[in-house]
């Protein structure tokens, strides 16, 4: 018998419940000393994931994309080795949520343990492309390339914590808070036919020096995952998992206060193992496991939350300003670990999400919609490019018959007499030529999971158009409107036919 991946998830969470309850069954939540003491460990725990999960994403990233002699051509490669991306992602890629298909991708992990390393970018004005750098813990402290705020220059001198060197001149140096990074590089593409202009200029990002890779048997991809996550692991090995990162990466000083917080139940730099600890207790243990095993469904409700306290200052759309740049917002920072991994600052872009329409019912294929832009908004105020893309509720794209999952400012659009802009997002295309050009393909409505997700892009927004999108003032994001019996939404827009 076949199951739907939703099918596969459920039983995975519920096996993991299945071993954390037999692996802490001594716990009595009847008793009221007890219950007490899970429950506390249950709120220490989850602040502890939140906090935590990024650091764990990107060792599970890190883990797996080393893990080749040679860049594959899909992200993952050696140390201070680029791995440019052979073709921009489809339907059956499953490489990181949030697939963009504006940019061409290129990945690399900076190994800084023996010394600075150079990362090179040839000039490029006539394309757009950045680098964006990410510490251990998903923080950005740098940004390369044509952005307006961005760092200009072609050779970076990216050193460790502690180096006190030389600085060749010419190269701009960029001081890492840790001696591993990761950078994410992208490079516009207009389109597919456009692939070939876009791994030109990719293949001018390099890395100096390199030093000798490890050997591995063979060129695959290991699968990396996070421990304590996977159907039938103890939960607790999460945290006895964070609590090695933590001492490999030391947490920044502001952390403390989250530290001091969670150190009492044994989990923090260098501590020893929460899953065979003996001073917890059977109650503390239970409480943390679950606080691993309920971590998905909690990320669900503060995104829905999120979503429905912005809904009607951002047209029924979730809009996050604070990528890259966290601070002490742990809760956020969690949030777009889970969906938006590698998000870039607002400064590059900000990508505006969809789960509902404007009646707060969830997207699904089993309905029609008209994506509407209103004539003042129709022409989003991007310096550098926008994008209207569609995903499943996993938030990776779902098969259709044309491949498309976006539609965007190259696209062959059609506009309405007024310059209104509509799109429709249906399963079947439309009948009229001139409205299938403006067709984003849905899922089918007997799809396992016909839930879909929205999401726009918009590059290079300067301060003002920034702030009024933030505060509601500005520039909104397109009205979604399903469609009636009639033909026509709600508010009388014509419908695909």
């Amino acid at each position: 018998m076949r199951m739907s991946p939703a099918a596969v998830a459920r039983l995975g969470l519920v096996l993991a419940l299945v071993a954390a309850s037999a692996a802490h069954a001594a716990y009595d939540p009847t008793d009221p000393a007890q219950k007490a003491e899970y429950d506390h460990a249950l709120d220490v725990g989850s602040q502890a994931y939140d906090y935590g999960v990024p650091l764990m994403s990107m060792d599970r990233v890190y883990r797996g994309s080393i893990s080749v002699n040679v860049p594959d051509g899909r992200g993952a490669g050696p140390v201070n080795e680029f791995s440019t991306f052979r073709k921009l992602a489809d339907a059956k890629d499953r490489y990181a949520v949030g697939p963009n298909n504006d940019t061409l991708y290129s990945d690399a992990w900076l190994d800084m343990s023996r010394g600075p390393v150079v990362v090179h970018l040839d000039p490029s004005p006539k394309r757009f492309r950045y680098l964006e750098f990410l510490s251990p813990y998903e923080e950005n402290f740098a940004n390369v390339g044509s952005s307006a705020k961005a760092l200009k220059g072609t050779d970076f001198l990216v050193t460790p914590p502690g180096w006190n060197g030389h600085v060749p001149a010419g190269d701009r140096r960029i001081r890492s808070p840790y001696d591993r990074a990761w950078v994410v590089g992208r490079t516009f593409v207009r389109d597919s036919s456009d692939l070939a202009g876009a791994k030109k200029v990719a293949r001018t990002f390099r890395i100096t020096p390199r030093p000798r890779p490890p050997k591995h048997k063979d060129t695959t991809v290991e699968h990396a995952t996070t421990p304590g996550t996977q159907p039938g692991e103890d939960p607790l090995t999460f945290f006895d998992a964070l609590n090695v990162q933590l001492a490999r990466f030391r947490p920044p000083a502001a952390d403390q206060p989250i530290l001091d917080t969670i150190k009492e139940l044994g989990i923090g730099p260098g501590l020893s193992k929460v899953s065979t600890s003996t001073t917890l207790s059977d109650a503390q243990k239970a409480g943390l496991a679950a606080a691993v095993t309920g971590a998905e469904d909690r990320l669900k409700a503060r995104f829905a939350n999120l979503l429905l306290s912005g809904f009607d200052k951002h047209n029924g759309w979730l809009v996050f300003t604070a990528g890259g740049h966290y601070g002490t917002d742990y809760a956020t920072r969690a949030l777009i670990d889970r969906f938006g991994f590698g998000s870039p600052t607002p400064d590059i872009a900000i990508y505006p999400l969809a789960a509902t329409d404007r009646n707060r019912a969830p997207l699904t294929g089993a309905k029609r919609y008209v994506v509407h832009f209103d004539t003042k908004d129709a022409h989003p105020p991007a310096r550098d490019f926008w994008s209207l893309t569609i995903y499943g509720t996993d938030l990776f794209f779902v098969p259709n018959p044309i491949n498309r999952y976006l539609l965007n400012d190259r696209s062959n659009l059609v506009r309405n007499a007024d310059g209104s802009l509509d799109i429709y997002v249906q399963p079947d295309a439309p009948a009229s030529a001139r409205q299938k050009r403006n067709w984003l393909p849905s899922p089918q409505p007997d799809a396992a999971d016909p839930g879909f997700r929205l999401i726009v892009r918009l590059y290079g927004l300067s301060d003002p158009v920034l702030k009024g999108i933030e505060d509601g003032s500005g520039w909104e994001p397109p009205t979604i409107l399903p469609c009636g019996d009639d033909g026509k939404t709600s508010a009388g827009v014509a419908c695909a036919t």
